[in-house]
C-alpha cells in the first residue's frame, strides 16, 4: 500500500473518531447532563474538561489537523485533492478552531466555579446558560459537531474518486 493511502486511511479514521465523539457528546453526554441537578452537572462538567485531556483524545483532536493537510499534499494534482483541503479546512478551523476559540473559554469559566460555593438554584442557572438549548456552548458546539463530521464526509468523497 503507498504512503498516501496509509495516510488518506489514518486522517479519515481519525477524523471519524473526533467527529463520533462530539456527536455521542450531543446526543448522550448533554442530554444526560441536563438531566442532572445544577451542582450535579457542573461537577461532571468540571471531570469531563479535566478527564478528556488524554493522549488518546488528542490523537482523534490533532491527528486529522496534521494528517489532512499532509494527505491533501500527497494527493496534489488528483481529484482527491481539493476534497482533503476542504476536508482539512473544516476540520482545522470547524472543529478545533471552534473549540479552542470558543468551548474552551467556556469550559475555563466553568472550571472556576465552586459548587460548594454556590447554591443549588444558581447551579440550575448556571447549567441553563452553559449548556440549555440555544446557549452559546451549544451553538458553538453544534457548529464544531457538523464541522467534523462534514470533513469525514469529505474525506469518504475523496476516497471513492480513487
Amino acid at each position: 500500500m503507498q504512503l498516501n493511502n496509509i495516510v488518506l486511511i489514518v486522517a479519515g479514521t481519525l477524523t471519524g473518531l473526533d467527529a463520533g465523539l462530539l456527536y455521542a457528546f450531543s446526543v448522550a453526554v448533554v442530554p444526560s447532563l441536563r438531566a442532572l441537578k445544577g451542582t450535579q452537572h457542573i461537577a461532571a462538567m468540571q471531570t469531563i474538561n479535566v478527564k478528556i485531556l488524554n493522549s488518546v483524545f488528542f490523537l482523534g483532536f490533532f491527528g486529522p489537523t496534521i494528517l489532512l493537510p499532509v494527505a491533501a499534499f500527497l494527493y496534489w494534482g488528483t481529484p482527491q485533492f481539493g476534497w482533503l483541503l476542504a476536508a482539512a479546512l473544516l476540520h482545522i478551523l470547524g472543529a478545533n478552531g471552534v473549540t479552542a476559540m470558543g468551548n474552551i473559554p467556556l469550559n475555563n469559566q466553568l472550571a472556576e466555579i465552586d459548587i460548594d460555593q454556590i447554591s443549588e438554584e444558581e447551579a440550575d442557572k448556571v447549567r441553563k446558560e452553559f449548556q440549555g438549548p440555544g446557549s452559546p456552548w451549544m451553538l458553538l458546539h453544534t457548529i464544531r459537531t457538523l464541522a467534523a463530521i462534514a470533513a469525514t464526509v469529505l474525506v469518504f468523497v475523496a476516497c471513492l474518486l480513487g
